[in-house]
């Protein structure tokens, strides 16, 4: 009887307050962490542009974010919805090009005219394998728009090195008040 009325109150306990599994299951991803995953730049360049947006989707997720595949014709500039650790919202654009070709500047537009507006992201990413014309680098930083070139994804892809560490962008602990040893706070007080 004890054993049943624990069952039962635990139960309820668990509908009542769903914690961090539901909320991962809600945007979109399993709440049991992903295992190292790592892609070659050859692996990513075989892949066609939906299975791209797929293996950035496992990416994000292997670094511990909570990572959504949205891409679809008339997606507004999002294949990827992330929710950090900060439970900022982040879209994440994917752009599967041969090595030689470059996103442009009217790439950078499209996404910054959406991410914020239409998705309510605090900024953007995109990620592409090949590289940006010298416009879309200049313009992508000053909308709040990170840019992922074919040097970047290989080392993240291939490397294992987290994306926000790359990008330098303050992770989830940093908002949070946790010093991790990646956290921004631990890296700006040793340097």
């Amino acid at each position: 009887m004890w054993a049943g009325l624990g069952l039962a109150s635990t139960a309820v306990g668990l509908a009542l307050h769903p914690g961090r599994a539901t909320f991962m299951t809600r945007v979109g991803r399993s709440a049991l962490a992903a295992g190292p995953m790592r892609y070659s730049l050859a692996h990513l360049d075989s892949l066609d542009p939906t299975a791209f947006e797929l293996a950035v989707c496992s990416l994000l997720r292997r670094d511990g974010l909570a990572a959504q595949h949205v891409g679809r014709a008339g997606d507004k500039g999002a294949d990827v919805l992330v929710v950090d650790g900060a439970l900022r919202r982040v879209v994440v654009q994917c752009k599967r090009l041969r090595p030689d070709r470059k996103v442009g500047d009217q790439d950078v537009q499209r996404v910054n005219g959406t991410y914020r507006h239409d998705h309510g992201a605090e900024f953007a990413v995109i990620v592409t394998t090949g590289g940006f014309t010298t416009a879309a680098r200049a313009s992508g930083p000053r909308y709040g728009i990170h840019l992922v070139d074919r040097d970047a994804l290989e080392r993240w892809a291939d490397l294992g090195e987290p994306l926000y560490g790359i990008l330098r962008i303050p992770d989830g602990r940093a908002r949070s008040g946790k010093r991790g040893p990646g956290s921004w706070r631990a890296r700006k007080s040793l340097g």
